[in-house]
């Protein structure tokens, strides 16, 4: 099992942050959650794959889906590693997974085991679901002659995801589920606050992630270049 977006592992997650696993199903969700308020707060980005692939398998397991016959050998190695992978007609129609590796030959290995077995009646679609890596972050080993997409995610990413679970921990479940913004103002004892700015997904991004996301390039995203 990996986050959805597979910025950050759980190893990785308890070297960056104050944290030890003790359960990596958890720990896999807490990932997955900050990495998808990493990627609302980032906002636009140039993915490595910006297309959207759709057609009808050729085949396919519980664990693998080859892509439509005329779509075999569009894509090289790992170039769809990390995208999401759905099953939206047919056999194992509403499955989805992680592509964790594919083949010069259309043959996608699934991270996830499937239900139902996709065979060639299941249309798919896959999308890369991440902000990162983006296109700059991608590049295939030409001077080889083995055409491999090599992808990775820069380390400050890594750092704000792991410094994002922190702070989904510190705060707690209630404050995410509704980012405070139903209050205009409150006074607590001593304490008072007006929000000018409600609704809005930099109120929930750790103060230190967003310091580490100011060295990210931006394109046409919301983080401002340093």
């Amino acid at each position: 099992m990996a986050s959805k977006r597979q910025y950050l592992t759980i190893s990785e997650l308890e070297e960056f942050a104050d944290i030890t696993v003790t359960d990596d199903d958890e720990a896999e969700d807490r990932i997955s959650q900050a990495e998808e308020i990493i990627d609302a707060y980032v906002g636009f980005q140039e993915k490595a794959v910006t297309e959207k692939i759709m057609g009808l398998a050729s085949g396919g397991s519980s664990t693998t889906l080859n892509l439509q016959t005329n779509h075999l050998t569009d894509y090289k190695t790992d170039y769809l590693k990390g995208c999401l992978v759905e099953i939206i007609g047919g056999t194992g129609s509403g499955q989805r997974s992680v592509c964790i590796g594919s083949t010069d030959t259309g043959i996608l290995t699934l991270q996830d085991t499937l239900d139902t077995a996709v065979d060639n009646t299941s249309f798919y679609k896959i999308t890369q679901l991440g902000k990162f890596p983006r296109m700059e972050d991608s590049w295939y080993d030409s001077e080889n002659n083995t055409y491999t997409w090599y992808r990775s995610i820069p380390e400050e990413v890594k750092r704000a995801v792991a410094s994002q679970v922190e702070y989904v921990i510190e705060m707690g479940d209630s404050f995410f589920a509704s980012d405070k913004s139903e209050k205009k103002s409150e006074d607590i004892g001593d304490y008072s606050y007006t929000n000018s700015d409600t609704g809005t997904v930099e109120k929930l991004i750790a103060p230190k992630a967003k310091i580490l996301l100011r060295g990210i390039t931006n394109r046409k995203g919301s983080i401002q270049t340093i």
